[in-house]
This record gives structure tokens, sequence and C-alpha cells, in this order.
């Protein structure tokens, strides 16, 4: 049986190689816990140094890549990771905005795993992080054995762990969520809030909770699953793409 776990998604359309938004993520973590201050830095498998302070953190931020195709030479931002393996144990990587061959956009992304830590405010920290990323969706949710069974690439199931929008739909409400850009105007914050869940505008939208607490998800399922269904139906009917819970025996 998998273990349970915290996954916290956030993408954003916006620049994110500039160091300002390198310096406000990082920031986030330290604002909310000594706890979470990383350890090491890497750039894809190769660790480039331990982690000495925000400030010291820049030249690794952004980095440029050279790759020569068919005669082309062009550059990519490479993006970061940084790990900690005491008390808060977590492994965060950031995949910066770019540009294709054809020049659409790639959007940028913040992805972080975490041991389960039941002290940890991920809460403060999604709120932050979404608002440093300037993000047009993210999602913060603790993986307990109800939903974190193997399942295969390009199911819902899968989306939902790594926040895959499809044409604009979600694939489902994760403990904590952060709707900016389009998804802001899916939020009715007096509704939701009447209905007696915690929202809270951030930045240029909203996060919304399922529950008080995250350790509810993995300490009373059934609790968290009801609350979950009364929730989406404050939403329009399509945004989610998972209409069922799991079964709970």
């Amino acid at each position: 049986m998998a273990k349970d776990e915290i996954r916290f998604s956030a993408l954003t359309r916006e620049n994110t190689t500039d160091w300002s938004v390198g310096q406000r993520v990082l920031q986030a973590f330290e604002d909310v816990s000594s706890q979470l201050v990383p350890e090491a830095l890497y750039q894809w498998e190769d660790k480039v140094g331990p982690f000495e302070s925000v400030e010291k953190t820049e030249p690794y931020w952004a980095q440029k890549a050279k790759i020569q195709t068919n005669g082309t030479l062009s550059e990519f931002p490479i993006g970061l990771r940084w790990k900690r393996s005491r008390a808060v144990k977590y492994e965060a990587e950031v995949s910066h905005t770019d540009q294709d061959i054809k020049g659409n956009l790639i959007e940028g992304r913040l992805n972080i795993h975490a041991a389960v830590h039941r002290k940890t405010d991920w809460g403060g920290l999604g709120m932050r992080l979404s608002a440093a990323m300037d993000s047009t969706v993210a999602m913060v949710h603790c993986f307990s054995s109800y939903e974190n069974q193997e399942c295969r690439f390009g199911t819902l199931e899968n989306d939902f762990r790594a926040l895959i929008v499809n044409n604009g739909q979600l694939p489902n409400l994760g403990w904590g969520m952060f709707f900016g850009g389009e998804f802001a105007q899916e939020v009715e914050p007096d509704i939701v809030s009447a209905a007696g869940f915690f929202v809270r505008k951030v930045g240029k939208g909203y996060w919304v909770q399922v529950t008080e607490n995250i350790n509810d998800v993995a300490s009373n399922f059934p609790f968290f699953s009801e609350r979950r269904i009364e929730l989406k139906s404050l939403f329009r009917d399509d945004l989610f793409l998972i209409k069922d819970e799991p079964k709970v025996s």
C-alpha cells in the first residue's frame, strides 16, 4: 500500500525565470517554518551545492542551457530542485515558463512531494506559493490510501495527482486550491463562505479549503469526502472531471 503523501502543484503563465519570482518562492518556505528551509540544491540529478540562503540561490535559479538541433543553437532555462531530508522531508522542483519551437507558451510549474508532517501549515505555504508564482491554478492535497494507488498515465486519477488541466477543466478538487487567472471567476466567495468553507482573496485569485485541517484527509476521509462533495456543488457542474468519490470500506 502506498504511503500517505502531501503534494503541491502550481501552474503559471508568468515569467518564472525572473529572480523576483525565485526570491518570493524560496522565502515562502522560510516564512512558514524553519523546518521547511531547503538543505540542498539540484539541477536535474546533479547536486549543485547546499542551500545557504535565499539571496545566495540567485545564480542557480534560472541558468541557461544550450542545445543544438539541426544546426540551430537554442537556449532554455534549467529548472531548479531543492530537497530536505530532516524534520519535514520534501522535494520541490520548478520548471520555468518557456516557448516551444512554434513560439507557443509552455507554462511554468512548481511541484512539491512531501512526507506527511502533521504540524506543518500546508495551507499557509500553499497560499504563499500560489501568490509567489502568480499562479493560474494551484493545489495542495494529502493523497491518502484512498487516492494514492498506482494509476496509469493519462487517467483522470493521474491528472489529479499531477494537476493536469484539460481544456479549462480541472481533474478534481484538492484539500486546498487556488483559483487564479480565468479560474478566479469560478469562485463565488460569499456563497462559499456562507456554506462554511474557508475562502480567502490571495493575490489575483482565491484560496479555498475543503476542511480546516489537511490532516482530515487521512484521519477522517469520509468526513473530508462529504465536505468535498458539498464544496464542489458550489461550482459549475463541468468544472471538475472526476465526479465520484473513492469508495470507503
